[in-house]
């Protein structure tokens, strides 16, 4: 008979300086599967679970899917949510525990919940104690995971993804149940062991195709080549999070020999903590950044690709409200046509395009509406309302979000101002993000044809844009998603942590 997989995805990255827990309607707006429903709608998708699917049918393995949920990144999870989504995936485990061989749970690595801190810990914990010490379990990770001692402890094996932006989560599904398929075969007995250089890494800085975090990941992949090493996770973390778990990991997975896989660790992580300063890094304030964009633009050929920027502090996919104005007001003042801008959480704004309907002009008060971080609203803005959609659209490019996903971001409207009304912001009900560009093409408007385009985001973007961009240009903007973790007042972070403390080169490894 075909080994019995429990599957159970329960994923959030939590930033402890947004104020607002995260509730399970957020989860329901974004992703909220049960049982069948999670193969027949995450089959075929660039996603862990697609992964996992993929590899499942492969191998001949039964999958017992329990949950599949989703939120966008934001608040610490409310207590009844982590109850309850925690709840299915220790039920189901209850529940089938007797024809159980193995457990894969994609998970993120950087949920926090009102009550725990290490939110991917106590899951883990929890179905521990249901199904024991001897039940095989592999987590999957995101690679902005702040993985916690007890996470190595109480797992097989970790499998985090490898690349920033994040386009291998299929991928990382199916190498963590190529794993699991082997620990239930007995042909693999996994240890492991983490290290914890001392820093935190600028996430524009974790970028993998190019920069440190690529000679970071080459020179992990080539301890793999050694045949007991089964997996090298390099994990920069995710430093708008305030707790003791919150830094850069480097685990080893290894085939039953524990040595190996703390000398592993500790070779890369020697390496990371000596090329610490080129983890951090210096980006351009708004002004400077659409001059810069100008100026590129005045020397390229008129058919040349967009320059696209980044509006780092509003990024939805690290807490930011995705409602920043601080960036969009310079595109205005400085008057850049031919201009895109997506996506801006405002649902005032949608609801008033929507009475007025397509083909008027509205005057609208647009940003800085969530809280004092992101920007001072828009006033007295004149638009036309070229577009409104339901917000339902397919991911169609190589994107951080995964290829196939669906999307379903609310009404949505195509609000075009500026001059000759030609800067188009997508206002969205929902807080979502635009890391794939086919935000823009369901609102009728091809991004490729843009000369100029700004996502609140910070790396992830440039798995589905960078293609198309004849420059991109990262910008410091203030909010919950700043760059600069010196913006932050942490009270609960190990210290002390370059860059913000002085550390001398022997600071790392401890004697």
């Amino acid at each position: 008979m075909p080994p019995t997989v429990l599957l159970g995805a329960f994923a959030h990255e939590a930033n402890t300086f947004v104020p607002d827990p995260v509730t399970r309607s957020d989860f329901q707006a974004r992703r909220e599967l049960f049982g069948d429903a999670i193969l027949a709608e995450m089959a075929g998708t660039e996603t862990a679970i697609g992964g996992t699917i993929a590899a499942a049918a492969d191998l001949d393995v039964d999958l017992v899917p329990t949950v599949a949920a989703f939120a966008t990144p934001g608040g610490v999870v409310a207590t009844e949510t982590f109850e309850f989504y925690t709840g299915q995936i220790v039920d189901g485990v209850r529940e089938h525990e007797a024809d159980l061989d193995g457990i894969i749970l994609p998970l993120h690595g950087a949920m926090v919940a009102e009550e725990h801190s290490d939110g991917e810990g106590e899951i883990l914990e929890r179905v521990r104690d249901v199904i024991g010490d001897a039940m095989p379990i592999v987590v999957t990770l995101d690679l902005h995971g702040n993985v916690s001692e007890r996470m190595v402890d109480l797992a097989d094996a970790l499998v985090a993804y490898e690349t920033y932006p994040h386009i291998d989560k299929a991928a990382t599904g199916e190498r963590g149940l190529r794993l699991l398929d082997q620990m239930m075969a007995g042909s693999i007995s996994p240890v492991m062991h983490q290290e914890r250089p001392p820093l935190i890494a600028f996430q524009p800085k974790a970028y993998t195709p190019s920069g440190p975090m690529a000679e970071v990941m080459a020179a992990a992949r080539d301890l793999e080549g050694h045949e007991a090493v089964l997996k090298v996770n390099v994990l920069p973390g995710f430093y708008h999070a305030d707790i003791p778990e919150m830094g850069f990991t480097v685990s080893t997975v290894a085939d039953g020999d524990a040595g190996l896989a703390r000398q592993t660790s500790r070779t890369l992580a020697e390496t990371v903590w000596s090329m610490r300063e080129q983890f951090i890094g210096d980006y351009p304030k708004p002004p400077e950044a659409i001059a810069e964009a100008k100026a590129f633009r005045a020397e390229m050929d008129p058919d040349a690709g967009p320059v696209v920027m980044a509006d780092f502090g509003s990024n939805p996919g690290g807490g930011g409200a995705s409602d920043g104005t601080t960036v969009l007001r310079e595109m205005l003042e400085q008057g850049l046509t031919d201009a895109g801008w997506a996506i801006m959480y405002d649902p005032e704004v949608v609801e008033q395009c929507v009475a007025a309907g397509v083909g008027e002009r509205v005057t609208v008060t647009l940003g800085g509406k969530s809280d004092g971080n992101h920007g001072a609203p828009i006033e007295d803005l004149d638009g036309y309302v070229k577009a409104i959609t339901d917000g339902r659209y397919v991911n169609q490019g190589t994107s951080h979000s995964g290829k196939g996903v669906q999307n379903a971001i609310g009404r949505t409207v195509r609000f075009e101002c500026g001059p000759d009304d030609s800067i188009t912001v997508v206002v969205a009900e929902t807080r979502a993000s635009a890391f794939d560009a086919e935000i823009w093409r369901h609102v009728g408007l091809p991004p490729e044809r843009l000369h100029y385009i700004c996502i609140p985001s910070l790396i992830a973007f440039l798995g589905d844009y960078e293609p198309m961009s004849s420059e991109v240009i990262l910008i410091d903007t203030p909010g919950l998603s700043a760059v600069n973790p010196a913006r932050f007042d942490y009270r609960h972070i190990p210290r002390p942590l370059f860059p913000l403390d002085e550390l001398a080169d022997d600071a790392y490894p401890p004697a």
